[in-house]
Order: C-alpha cells, then sequence, then structure tokens
C-alpha cells in the first residue's frame, strides 16, 4: 500500500506548495487535495520535482451532480477540465461526488424531486459517459459522504449503493473510494466494510471518528484496520484526509509512527 496526505486542512493558511513541502519534510511522498483552480499548479509542480513527490487524487468536479441529468452538462464539462489538469500532473484518480458541494461542504441541491430509483439510474448513465472523457490511463473513485452530520442531502452515503453503481457501469477504471470518516459515521464499521467490500475499493481515506481528525484522537483501532486492509489484498493508496486536533506537524509525525508500527515500511 501506498501512503498520502490531503493537504487542505493542514497548515492553516500557507500557500499550498509550501504545506506539500513541510508535508515532505516528514518524509511523505504522496499528496492530494479537493480542487484544482484555486491552486498555484506550475508553483506546486516546482516542489514536487524538487522533493521527489507526486499527487495521488483530486477532484474530478468541483461543479455539477452527476446525480441529475439537468447538472450532467455541467459536470462533465468539469470532468474534462480535471482530467487535462490530472494529466499534466500526472495524477492516477480522480474523486466523483454525487452532489455538487458548495460552501462549507453543503450539498448545493439534494433533487428531493427525483426518486432514489431515478438517482441510481443517473449516476450509472452520468459515470459511463464520464468514463468517456477521462484518459484510460486515469481511475475515477465514486465516494460516499456521510448525510448524518458533514453532507446532509447526499445522494450517495453507503458502500453498498457505491457498490451496486460501480458494478453496473462495468468499467474496471471505476472503483469506489471507502472514506471510513464517512463510512463509520454511517455505522458502517471500517473492519466489516473491508471484509464485505475489498474488492471494489480503489482508494482509501482516512480520518478519526468522532471529530474527523488524525487517527489517534477518536475510537477506531488504525493499526488493526490498516493491517486489516493489506491483508485483504488492498495494494492502493491510503489517504489520510483530516483536520489536525492540534499542531499539523505533530500530526504527520504521529501518522508517519502509526503506517511505521502497523506495516513496518515508512510513508515514503
Amino acid at each position: 500500500m501506498q501512503c498520502a496526505v490531503c493537504l487542505e486542512m493542514l497548515y492553516g493558511d500557507l500557500a499550498f506548495d509550501e504545506k506539500a513541502r513541510r508535508a515532505a519534510e516528514h518524509g511523505f511522498r504522496g499528496f492530494e487535495f479537493w480542487g484544482w483552480r484555486d491552486k498555484n499548479l506550475p508553483d506546486l509542480s516546482r516542489v514536487l520535482s524538487e522533493t521527489g513527490s507526486r499527487i495521488t487524487n483530486f477532484s474530478g468536479h468541483r461543479r455539477g451532480s452527476p446525480v441529475s441529468l439537468e447538472d450532467q452538462e455541467v459536470f462533465l464539462s468539469d470532468v474534462v477540465d480535471a482530467a487535462r489538469t490530472a494529466v499534466e500532473l500526472r495524477c492516477p484518480t480522480l474523486m466523483i461526488l454525487s452532489n455538487e458541494l458548495g460552501e462549507g461542504g453543503r450539498v448545493v441541491d439534494a433533487f428531493p424531486h427525483l426518486p432514489a430509483g431515478e438517482k441510481h439510474a443517473n449516476m450509472v448513465h452520468s459515470l459511463k459517459r464520464a468514463l468517456d472523457v477521462i484518459p484510460r490511463e486515469i481511475t475515477a473513485v465514486v465516494e460516499p459522504l456521510n448525510t448524518a452530520l458533514d453532507h446532509p442531502g447526499n445522494y450517495l452515503s453507503g458502500m453498498a449503493e457505491a457498490v451496486n453503481i460501480v458494478t453496473e457501469v462495468g468499467d474496471p477504471r471505476l472503483q469506489v473510494l471507502a472514506d471510513f470518516y464517512h463510512l463509520e459515521m454511517m455505522g458502517e464499521p471500517t473492519q466489516e466494510v473491508i471484509s464485505r467490500h475489498g474488492a471494489s475499493i480503489g482508494y482509501v481515506h482516512i480520518a478519526d471518528v468522532p471529530g474527523r481528525h488524525e487517527p489517534g484522537t477518536g475510537t477506531i483501532d488504525w493499526k488493526a484496520a490498516l493491517r486489516a486492509l493489506r491483508d485483504s489484498g488492498y495494494d492502493g493508496t491510503v489517504g489520510f484526509e483530516y483536520e489536525p486536533a492540534g499542531n499539523s506537524d505533530r500530526s504527520l509525525e504521529h501518522i508517519a509512527r502509526l503506517w511505521k508500527e502497523a506495516l513496518g515500511t515508512p510513508v515514503a
């Protein structure tokens, strides 16, 4: 397995390229982020080159909701732009959500007039079209988000429905992003998700529950979870996407120790 950290919530208001440099000083070489349009990509690329780092994942769209055909052209246009940027950054993975998110992670439109079956069908249709415009070397991962606290109104909130959608699309370039924070918040235990759905997982996000802080601040046994994930045959990226409970440097030091103690390898 490979380790990455999401830089969005680390180091406060530092410039994004400086966030990457600071994380690289702690041994991390895989980085991810949300939207790309607010990043200085030339500066970021320079830091990546200087530190031998890489971008592992970012949002395939920040506009448009694939759960609604009304939004499909906006969604696909954003996917095209993101895919072009992913090629430039040599990023192998793009995240897809069911609903567009606004300020503070608010669901822009829950489309309450659409029945669940229609939303499911729209997701399948939209994802098939998205894969037509994403280069074949890039994998798309669809991510369930919790509706219990962070994203009320989001359609895709559980692992089973995500797996059903991916199965129906039937393209190996589409897999599920298992965010164990969101799934735990929806009552889906991490170990159970791994044992039931491991074969469908194409990317992993980790933050502790409750609070969405770094592992060790909540209730989950992350050493056991990382070992179970490895033993399941998962060989992809584990992205630590969390809000530090305190100092960003100390949180990264803690994650590096956790990874080493759980798996016996450094985070690089």
